[in-house]
């Protein structure tokens, strides 16, 4: 007979279970003596945003989390049978970067919760527990069991319970085997899918504390004498039953919405006069896809004065920060213009209906503005340009002289850009408390 292996690893856990809860329950009895019974869970979670270690008390239900704290303690301190049994913090991380990077974010993570909670609590170091497990897999397989509707959602879980060799990102560091096996299904689209739905529960850390009540004297039995007959009295009306008020229904929390697209301006150009707008879409997490618009038709004060300009230029670009919102990136560009320039009373300079074009490569940082949707971004780019141009006369309708083809290298943008973000609005559900 041929015993699965996840059979032998259920039945060798339900047996460490069946051995080491009895020891450890007896280890607190001792501990704590006879006088004292009845331990209970008390809990508190906050999240954090991608790769961020700061508790950031405006994200999801981090708000709420400083004033359990203070009303749990409250509670502690003016019960004087509850005794602090011990108390733990943990740590995680979602499991998109390297194996270092998530161990570091988790521990970082753990102490900052430890620290946030020690500021409002005075606790003992002799019944503190640290966990930074930095990845929570059960978490995970819990989320997706849960998700009836996630996409290949049997050979998820198969892979989430099975362990695999260390691997390699494309950066050659240590990340679990399971990552690169679930960027495999749907040519990456299951990963994205997960990161959609669950990789937001994940990044958080934890603060587990037990509590245990001392147990009451027994009261010393008490001799009721016999009763005396009682004089016949009249029942008294019944009183009316009171229906007990219904519970209000919770309100709903709005989930936080994902961004979609940023609408922008260079305010570099627009300062120029020159006219110019642009979009930026989210691909993924982080990518994205830039693509702006300039135009300027003018003459300057007179006919011999002009940089009349129609461009477009197109970008990919990769985030290391929340792509759209904020954080470096690094973009591949391709810009195409067609022109018509005169700066002096000499020459005027077209393009002669084949469009400059071009290749570079860019660097820049986003940041918000606040709490608002309207954010700031800093670009300069470098990289190759073809131009091929006809020259003529500096005078109206003045002859073609030479056509003239250069090769620059150079600076291919700059900007300054304003954007407006525009979110994707999620579905709203009823609010949950932070134990869930």
């Amino acid at each position: 007979m041929v015993i699965k292996r996840d059979k032998i690893v259920a039945l060798v856990s339900t047996l460490l279970v069946a051995v080491f809860v009895p020891v450890m329950a007896v280890a607190q009895d001792v501990r704590l003596g006879k006088e004292w019974q009845n331990d209970d869970r008390h809990g508190v979670c906050v999240d954090f945003r991608v790769n961020s270690t700061i508790i950031d008390r405006n994200y999801r239900d981090n708000s709420t989390v400083l004033e359990r704290i203070d009303s749990l303690f409250n509670s502690i301190e003016a019960d004087s049978l509850i005794e602090i049994v011990s108390v733990e913090f943990c740590g995680s991380a979602s499991p998109e970067g390297s194996s270092v990077v998530n161990s570091r974010l988790s521990r970082a993570r753990m102490i900052s919760l430890e620290k946030m909670v020690r500021d409002h609590m005075d606790i003992p170091e002799d019944i503190v527990v640290y966990n930074d497990r930095y990845i929570a897999w059960d978490h995970l397989i819990n989320l997706v069991e849960n998700d009836e509707t996630m996409p290949y959602r049997e050979r998820v879980l198969e892979i989430l319970r099975t362990e695999y060799p260390v691997a390699k990102d494309w950066q050659g560091l240590d990340i679990d085997g399971r990552i690169p096996e679930l960027q495999k299904l749907a040519n990456g689209g299951v990963w994205y899918e997960m990161n959609r739905r669950y990789f937001v529960k994940m990044r958080n850390a934890w603060f587990i504390m037990v509590t245990a009540r001392k147990k009451l004297p027994e009261p010393e039995p008490v001799i009721v004498p016999e009763p005396e007959p009682e004089p016949e009295v009249v029942e008294p009306e019944p009183e009316p039953v009171v229906e007990p008020t219904p519970e209000p229904e919770p309100m709903p929390v709005e989930e936080p919405r994902q961004p979609l697209m940023n609408v922008k301006i260079n305010a570099l150009e627009a300062a120029a006069l020159i006219a110019n707008i642009g979009v930026e879409f989210r691909i993924t997490p982080r990518l994205s896809f830039d693509v702006i618009g300039h135009y300027s038709p003018y003459n300057y004060f007179n006919r011999a004065r002009k940089a009349r300009v129609f461009a477009i230029e197109p970008e990919v670009r990769y985030w290391w920060g929340e792509s759209l919102v904020k954080g470096h990136f690094v973009g591949l560009h391709v810009p195409v213009a067609g022109f018509n320039v005169q700066l002096n009373d000499k020459y005027r300079y077209q393009d002669p209906n084949r469009a400059l074009w071009g290749v570079g490569v860019s660097y820049g940082y986003a940041m918000p503005l606040g709490k608002s949707n309207w954010g700031v971004e800093f670009t300069i780019g470098v990289g190759y340009m073809n131009i091929k141009y006809d020259v003529y006369e500096g005078v109206y309708n003045g002859k073609l002289l030479r056509t003239e083809t250069l090769n620059y290298f150079g600076p291919t943008r700059l900007g300054i850009d304003f954007s407006y973000r525009i979110d994707l609005k999620k579905k709203s559900k009823n609010a949950k408390t932070l134990e869930e």
